[in-house]
């Protein structure tokens, strides 16, 4: 052993300090790995959960929303304003069956007791509860997790006031949503097989079960960890915590739905670090494997590690910088190891779905999913935008405000569905009628918006009279039912950015004048086309 240590032949001294050398090489990258690795991962596993909340709040808010706006909707149907209790329970029923996020409907009189129920008998007393004294003072409400008085389950309430023809209040609507649904919902959105997100209220009560609790039902005490803490008092941090079973986690949270609901993301730290141990019994065996490898071994062994690396870690840097499409050849890993190789295909994978993911986010910020026109969000940033291209490169420019006359008519009548589908069909028109440098959106409500890039006043006029005619001439009819149609436009037209102007408000100062010629063709009546001032030619 002595001897071996001390070796009097060059090829031994050699041998010894090339193994020497290998050994501290590889102890060192083992070691700068394991710290690097673990730095990387649990910053990986906080953006990770970070951008997972967002999509899960952006989700979650957009559900409350929908649910929210479907109780409004409910106490404006004709049934419910006129008391029509056997329509009511059909129309609940209906909706229960086409809308299964609610598990029952109720009506509820101004005393607080239930008339209508889809669930159970009526003649159950409420007054006590929260939601019927925020609907007595006109307010929609969702409720905290509360056991209800029909089913004995935990349950989330929607409320809204209801009101007769007269504006008079005569009770309210509920609508209730059990914790299975809320699960559902969280759940929608894969979250990944090592991450844990659940949901709970103001109080830190469980909505949905986490991973660590086998019944909510059974755990209605507040959850009270380093987590719940830090969402207390809106306090940020990095550093892992012990979760409610007691193992060690990193986490992030998120308050939702009008602070009502706290949103919190778990990773494990053991289940995070699994991959870690692996990867380092892996270079472990290749460091040993190489003290019986020539010098020109090594060199093309960790010539096939370095390359793919450094491609991976220009891959990540280009993804950094917003080309989240970047694709890794990889021909670059065919010599590689197999966990690179692998690697290499997991970062091509989760770089397209990026790619994916952010394309339909950012298509359903700025398209109207009613009508799949442009929303309003989409011209005020982008058609600006374009329109000032175009005035500098000398075009004139227009905009048509466009409203479907006596629109609310056809709500009262025929419900908020066919509503709906009267809307899209007078954005089909536009979409017919418009095209290439004439962008249509909706703008809000029942109003439509075509920004002309390269259209005049005479131009813009002839097309408003187009769409003008082409609503009128194309009522709306299905299942039965026929609606006559017509609009009213008002328009605006530039022909340059004047001195001095500010550019950023060109849009709005010309939509303003087209609000205002829009509201002038309501008063003349109606079904016709009124400009700012009149076009050039039509005197």
């Amino acid at each position: 052993m002595i001897r071996f240590m001390r070796p009097r032949t060059v090829k031994q001294r050699f041998r010894l300090w090339i193994a020497l050398a290998i050994l501290m090489l590889g102890l060192s990258i083992n070691i700068a790995f394991y710290i690097l690795y673990q730095q990387e991962a649990q910053a990986e596993a906080l953006r990770n959960l970070s951008d997972k909340l967002n999509l899960q709040t952006l989700f979650i808010d957009r559900w409350v929303q929908e649910r929210e706006l479907d109780m409004r909707l409910l106490t404006e149907d004709e049934a419910v304003r006129t008391l029509n209790k056997p329509l009511m329970e059909a129309i609940f029923r209906d909706f229960t069956i086409l809308q299964r996020d609610f598990a029952s409907l109720s009506y509820v009189n101004a005393d607080g007791v239930t008339e209508v129920d889809t669930y159970s008998a009526t003649g159950l007393q409420v007054n006590e509860r929260d939601y019927y004294w925020a609907a007595k003072q006109g307010k929609t409400s969702m409720s905290n997790v509360i056991i209800g008085k029909a089913s004995g389950e935990p349950v989330i309430i929607f409320s809204a006031p209801t009101y007769d023809e007269g504006g008079r209040w005569t009770g309210l609507l509920l609508g209730s949503v059990k914790l299975e649904t809320i699960q559902r919902v969280v759940g929608s959105l894969h979250s990944g097989e090592t991450a844990d997100f659940y949901l709970l209220d103001r109080v830190g009560v469980p909505v949905t079960k986490p991973r660590f609790i086998d019944d909510v039902r059974q755990n209605a005490q507040p959850i009270s960890t380093d987590i719940t803490r830090r969402a207390s008092v809106q306090a940020v941090s990095k550093e892992a915590y012990a979760n409610y079973k007691g193992d060690i986690v990193f986490g992030s949270y998120q308050w939702i739905a009008g602070h009502r609901w706290l949103l919190v993301g778990e990773v494990s730290k053991k289940e995070l670090y699994s991959n870690l141990y692996g990867l380092m019994l892996v270079f472990i065996a290749i460091t040993l494997a190489t003290l019986m490898l020539s010098f020109s071994g090594i060199v093309i062994l960790t010539r096939r590690i370095e390359r793919p690396l450094e491609f991976l870690l220009q891959g990540t840097r280009i993804i950094k910088e917003g080309q989240y499409g970047y694709r890794i050849d990889p021909a670059v890993f065919k010599h590689a190891p197999a966990e690179l190789q692998e690697l290499c295909d997991t970062y091509n994978l989760m770089s397209r779905k990026l790619k994916t993911t952010v394309k339909l986010l950012e298509e359903s910020a700025m398209i109207d999913p009613l009508t799949e026109l442009y929303n309003r969000r989409y011209m005020m940033q982008n058609g600006n935008h374009r329109l000032l291209r175009a005035l500098e490169a000398g075009y004139p420019c227009s905009v048509l405000l466009i409203d479907i006359d006596y629109f609310k008519q056809v709500n009262d009548t025929h419900g908020h569905l066919v509503g709906d589908r009267v809307l899209r069909h007078v954005a089909g028109v536009l979409q017919r009628q418009t095209g290439g440098d004439e962008l249509a959106a909706r703008y809000g409500g029942e109003e439509f918006m075509v920004l002309a890039l390269r259209l005049d006043a005479v131009q813009a006029s002839a097309l408003a009279e187009t769409i003008r005619r082409a609503v009128a001439a194309e009522p709306y009819e299905a299942d039965g039912v026929r609606i006559e149609l017509t609009v009213s436009i008002g328009g605006a037209a530039c022909t340059g950015l004047a001195e001095g102007a500010d550019a950023k408000l060109l849009l709005e100062q010309m939509i303003e004048e087209g609000d205002k010629a829009l509201y002038r063709a309501k008063q003349l009546g109606r079904n016709r086309v009124e400009w700012e001032s009149d076009p050039p030619g039509d005197h």
